[in-house]
Formats: structure tokens, sequence, C-alpha cells
């Protein structure tokens, strides 16, 4: 089908953003890595924390990368980063299950992973997705974000299984195999970078005071001209301080648990449940913000992580490990669905790759951050409380930071 036939190909890009998103980077190396940590343990005799840095060289690399990624995006279009990408980190992925006890070994594949990956982050989904949607690029931002959900909700249950029956290595191999099977054909066949100059598009009909105001909301910004705006400050601490706290958890929920005699299957269920709530929780925030002001929605979804992550100090019952769990997802689903919808909304699409890799390598500085003091605080006490209090401190403190942020045109939101 060519793209100028039918406006339902935007629709087709929105499905390859969410087959993308859902075997991505993210939902393949980082969701399922508190599944290996215990099992690394094991294995190599290594600490926690010396197990944990592993995930931490891979957050801190895509910081790098991530600014570079979404400069090759913006100059040479998501589908020629997106597909070598893929079969880069998909290799090197599967090649983990390779490693024979070094450290500096574990460390190299996961810096090179997070090099490779760069490029089939959700960067590239936002940018393809925002090119081609306006007055429903919430609602379109969400369902794309919620194949994150999918893929935080099922990988886990894979990797599980995968380790109970197989093995860990058997786990690593699975995962690289899955990145290549699954999204590289998606992409071949579906992916594009902008709709067409002529006939029929989706959704992509700039308001008329969009236009008019874009000076004045800072649409159009290059990366210099938005690191002058206040708000592209308040949104990046805001967004570090949430996503130490909310990776914190997730990365280390599975020990977690176990340390306190919840069998590793149930375990793996409770990883899963961050999923539960992200899915569901990413559709109605992409539905809300074309109708409401953004940081008013987040701001709620992360009072109810807040609730949760204090829950868990009082070592609930697994029911409520489970809700606490959806309580997580949530916040996590709101965050990566409001950075990338006021990146668009605050500075237009002409650097929306840099400007956005810029915001998501401060988020995964906070992830990277918030996993290792999450596991050298569990090494030097022997219990993860005093990381669970400091975690709630860090999303009071990113909570209030949005309540400063400017109003900004939502175009035509009404669809």
């Amino acid at each position: 089908m060519r793209r100028d036939d039918s406006p339902l190909y935007g629709w087709q890009i929105m499905v390859a953003a969410v087959v993308g998103s859902a075997l991505s980077p993210a939902t393949l190396v980082n969701v399922p890595f508190s599944l290996f940590v215990t099992e690394l343990q094991r294995t190599f005799g290594w600490s926690r924390s010396a197990v944990t840095a592993g995930q931490s060289v891979f957050l801190a690399l895509l910081v790098v990368s991530l600014p570079m990624a979404g400069k090759l995006v913006d100059r040479a279009g998501a589908r020629r980063v997106a597909i070598p990408s893929i079969v880069l980190y998909g290799t090197a992925l599967a090649s983990l299950s390779l490693l024979h006890g070094s450290p500096s070994q574990y460390y190299l594949m996961y810096g090179l992973i997070a090099v490779l990956g760069a490029g089939a982050q959700s960067l590239t989904f936002i940018r393809v997705i925002s090119a081609w949607f306006d007055r429903q690029r919430g609602l379109v931002i969400g369902i794309c974000m919620a194949g994150f959900g999918l893929g935080y909700a099922i990988v886990p249950l894979i990797t599980q299984a995968l380790i109970a029956r197989w093995g860990w290595r058997c786990a690593y191999a699975g995962l690289g195999a899955l990145a290549l099977a699954g999204p590289l054909p998606v992409m071949v066949l579906l992916l594009h970078d902008a709709p067409p100059q002529s006939g029929p598009q989706v959704s992509r009909r700039p308001s008329t005071s969009e236009a008019a105001s874009a000076e004045a909301h800072g649409h159009g910004s290059t990366l210099a001209q938005a690191a002058r705006s206040l708000d592209l400050w308040l949104l990046a601490a805001s967004f570090l301080l949430m996503s130490f706290a909310l990776n914190s958890v997730q990365s280390q929920i599975v020990p977690l648990l176990t340390d306190r005699g919840m069998a590793a299957g149930t375990a793996a269920l409770m990883l899963s449940a961050i999923g539960v709530g992200s899915f569901p929780g990413r559709l109605i925030i992409g539905f809300t913000m074309d109708r409401l002001f953004a940081p008013w929605v987040a701001l709620g979804c992360y009072a109810a992580a807040t609730i949760a992550v204090i829950g868990l100090l009082d070592h609930p019952a697994a029911s409520a490990v489970f809700a606490c769990a959806v309580a997580v997802g949530i916040g996590l689903g709101a965050e990566n669905d409001v950075l990338g919808y006021l990146a668009g909304r605050y500075f237009g699409l002409r650097s929306l790759g840099q400007i956005y890799g810029a915001l998501l390598s401060v988020y995964l500085v906070g992830a990277a951050l918030g996993a290792y003091v999450s596991a050298r605080i569990h090494d030097a006490t022997g219990s993860y409380d005093g990381a669970l209090r400091l975690d709630t401190l860090a999303m009071l403190a990113a909570s209030g930071l949005l309540l400063p942020l400017r109003r900004y045109d939502r175009g035509e939101s009404t669809p």
C-alpha cells in the first residue's frame, strides 16, 4: 500500500511503534534484569551491587548514546537508524549467554548493547509519531508507550520460564532472538518517517493557534534554544528524581521479595505486575493528556506510585504487593508518556530527536543511580528499607518540580 492511498497508513506507523516499544532494549534488557541478579550471584559469586552495576553501565552508556542517536534520527530518519540498531543490539544481547565469569566482559557487553541499541529506543518512535500525528498525539503516544507496558508484563514471564527450564544463559539467548524475530520484520514492512506532502494524512492538521504562537511556545526550538528554557530544566530535574525512585524499585523488586521469602516465580509475577499497571495506564494517560494539562495528569499518577512505595515498607502480603507493583507501573507509564508528549509540545519537531534524547538521557541517569544506590544500600544494611525511604523523598521532590511548568498550546486536541 502506498502512503498516499489511505489515511489509515498513519495507524500502521502506530502498529510499528507499538511492536518496537514492546520488544525494545528497555523491555528486553532493562525490565528483566532483576531476574538475573541472584542467578549471576550464584554462578559467579559476585556481590549484588556488582551485578547491578551491569545495569548501571547499560543505562550510563545510553545516556551518552541517546543524544547522538536523536541527532541521527533527525538527520537520517527513524527507519535508517532503527533497523540496523535492532540487528546489532539483538545479536549483542544474545551473546550474554557466553559470559565466562569476568566482570569486565559483563560490563563491556552491557555497555555495547546500550550503544548499539540506542536507535531502537523510544526516542525513535516518539519522533515518528510526532511527525504523523498532531490532534491525537497524546493518545497515540499513549498507545505506543502501552507497547512498553505490554513488554513489561510479558517479557519477565518469558524470561523466568526460560531461566527455570533451561537456565539464565538460554534466557539471554532467547531475549536476543526475540529482538530479531519480533520488531525487525515489522520495522522493515511498516516504519516510515513522515506523511506524504500531498494526499490524506492522519491527524496531521496543525491548529491555527499552534502556528500563530509557534515562537511564543518554543515550537521548532533547537537543542541550544531549549536549554535556555526553564521548562526544560524543570522537566529534566523532575524526571531525574522520579526515574531514580521508580527504577530503584523495578530493578530490585525480585531480590527484595525473594529476600522476604517469596518464591522466585511469584516474585517474577510481581515484576510483571508493573507492566499490568503500565499497559492500561499509558492508554488512559495518553488519552487524558490530549484534554488536560499533562503535568496534572503526571501528578495524579505519581501520587499513586508514592503511596505504593511507602506501602512496600510495611512488608505487605502478596496481594498488596501486587497492587503496589501495579501502581509503580502506572507511575513509570506516566513518566515516559509525559516526557515524550511535553518535549514535542514545548519545543516542537525541529530538533525533537535531540531534545527528547537529552531528556531521556537525564531520565536514564536517574535510573542508573536508583538501581545502583538501592543495591548498595542493601549490601551495607542487609535491607531495602532505607532505599525505599530515599525513593519516597525523591518522588515527592519530583512531583513538586512539575508545579511551576507553564501552559503550552495543545493544538486541535479534540477529535
